[in-house]
């Protein structure tokens, strides 16, 4: 659909970013279904983002940038069977952010999917010079091009697992420095960019069973994580949230499930108060 339809839209902007779990791979049952709506819209691309074996067998990142750009009505996605729903988080919080009375009548909430499952602060994927960093900032420019009323509203972040356990001979203390500089510079940058000084920038920590598998590690990047985060917006808290396994018994220990993703939307809309009601 052409981007030109949308121009007498305003939108509130809601970017969504980082790995699997800002994704949602989410799978199970859940207590309240997301019923789409024409007030709750999401920009995405067709850039396929994957990991291809190269000519030694070694996996790489791989992704087709830039790429056509698309807007259109919100909704969880069918898993790979085409049998049943998989959870978002963005949308959990988009219907949180309606249900509070934020979204005034004339205006629309744009959610920018920009997750990418399996990747971190390494080669050209996040950070500074990385193209999914890039392909954020792109997005963004995008979006606020559309209509001068449109205004950036809170950048979603969910990353951290592949940062826990790569570099297996990094001390705890070079693995939490190093994700700190990478997390500061990654907002710091996008701040200054956007002129976005006050634009809450909120994250949360991973799942539990997951975790206490990795739990050295993952407590130094957890680390990084909620002290920058609680020093640009706020960081959300999950324990006893339950993983896919844990929900439908399939193995997957490192994703969330769908009911945790929609409960985990609503955590990040509650920070996302406390954080405005601060400012």
């Amino acid at each position: 659909m052409s981007l030109d339809l949308f121009k007498n839209e305003k939108f509130d902007i809601i970017i969504v970013a980082g790995q699997s779990n800002s994704e949602g791979y989410g799978l199970g049952e859940v207590s309240e279904e997301f019923v789409p709506s024409d007030r709750i819209l999401c920009m995405s691309d067709n850039s396929c983002p994957r990991f291809e074996p190269d000519e030694n067998g070694i996996d790489v990142f791989r992704i087709d940038y830039p790429s056509t750009i698309d807007i259109s009505v919100a909704d969880e996605p069918l898993n790979s069977e085409g049998t049943s729903k998989v959870g978002r988080l963005a949308l959990a919080f988009a219907r949180a952010y309606i249900d509070n009375g934020l979204l005034k009548e004339d205006r629309k909430i744009l959610v920018l999917t920009l997750g990418v499952g399996g990747t971190g602060f390494r080669g050209t994927q996040w950070g500074l010079n990385g193209i999914l960093h890039r392909r954020v900032k792109d997005f963004v420019r995008l979006a606020l091009s559309l209509n001068d009323d449109n205004r950036l509203v809170a950048f979603l972040w969910h990353q951290g697992e592949c940062d826990s356990y790569e570099h297996p001979t990094w001390s705890e203390e070079e693995r939490y420095l190093t994700h700190k500089k990478n997390l500061e510079e990654m907002i710091s940058d996008f701040k200054n960019e956007f002129s976005t000084p006050n634009l809450p920038f909120i994250a949360a920590g991973f799942c539990d069973e997951w975790y206490f598998k990795f739990k050295e590690r993952c407590d130094a990047v957890i680390k990084a994580i909620k002290e920058v985060f609680e020093a640009n917006g706020g960081f959300v808290f999950t324990h006893g949230l339950k993983s896919n396994n844990e929900q439908t018994q399939n193995g997957d220990d490192i994703h969330f499930c769908r009911e945790s993703l929609h409960i985990l939307g609503e955590k990040y809309f509650e920070k996302y108060l406390e954080i405005s009601s601060k400012n």
